[in-house]
């Protein structure tokens, strides 16, 4: 037996119009849901996130910020610095959300946070690419795996709160599959990012153990011309081991005594 509509919205921290359908076998031209759903409105006891996704007002437990995109798109991932945050391996908390969707909707801004989604690289709009080195995390949130969201923020820097904080990122990764970036970095096939995230990890070797033949995979698939380690602009120097243009403050190495 399901609970009645009524105690299960106000009890229920993350729902959509949908899903109570289906649960309690109502059809679209139904409107007894969304009908009492507005009466719950005014009543407070439901708090509408966005056309059709709901939070009850008297849920047990707190809404998890995470879950939030998987009910504004169907095919949402939690992606970018969102995904690193998940995983545990961001500096900082944003009040933004991030998630990829082949199908953009306008922002949502839900008790302070903003859910932004972003179009994934053209090679993850394929079907069987979709859910490549994803995972489901606590409260069944799918989100991308720890080195596809690191390699995502260096082709997204927009999204991802800027070098400084991904390298501090990486300091926190207690080890990095390098076959996993590597075979990602194939699908997207863009050489650029071979260089961002090879000098990066040439800032973590000696933690990382970003040496031999790990790192001679990276220097293999460098770019033929200059890459760039952010946006193009006056000031910056030359890395020659991986082909790269970086700000003054970026030193070639961090912790690791590798030559460049």
């Amino acid at each position: 037996m399901h609970l009645p509509f009524t105690q299960f919205a106000q009890s229920t921290p993350l729902f959509t119009l949908n899903e109570a359908r289906r649960l309690y076998k109502k059809d679209g031209r139904n409107r007894s849901l969304l009908n009492l759903l507005q009466r719950l409105k005014k009543q407070r006891r439901v708090r509408q996130i966005a056309n059709g996704v709901y939070a009850g007002t008297l849920a047990a437990t707190s809404l998890n910020r995470y879950r939030v995109p998987s009910a504004l798109r169907k095919d949402a991932v939690v992606a970018l610095h969102s995904a690193l945050e998940f995983h545990g391996l961001a500096n900082q908390t944003f009040q933004t959300v991030y998630y990829f969707s082949a199908r953009l909707r306008k922002d949502v801004v839900f008790d302070g946070v903003t859910y932004h989604g972003v179009v994934p690289p053209r090679p993850m709009l394929l079907p069987y690419h979709h859910l490549f080195q994803t995972e489901r995390g606590a409260e069944h949130v799918l989100v991308t795996g720890r080195e596809r969201s690191f390699v995502d923020c260096l082709h997204f820097l927009d999204y991802s709160g800027g070098l400084e904080e991904l390298d501090k990122s990486l300091a926190m990764f207690p080890s990095f599959d390098f076959d996993a970036a590597l075979a990602y970095l194939k699908l997207l096939r863009s050489s650029w990012l071979y260089s961002r995230l090879g000098f990066l990890l040439d800032r973590h070797a000696d933690t990382l153990f970003f040496r031999g033949k790990a790192r001679d995979r990276f220097l293999q698939k460098l770019p033929r011309g200059v890459a760039y380690l952010a946006d193009k602009h006056p000031g910056q120097r030359w890395v020659p081991t991986w082909k790269l243009m970086v700000a003054e403050t970026f030193s070639p190495s961090r912790t690791s005594s590798v030559p460049t």
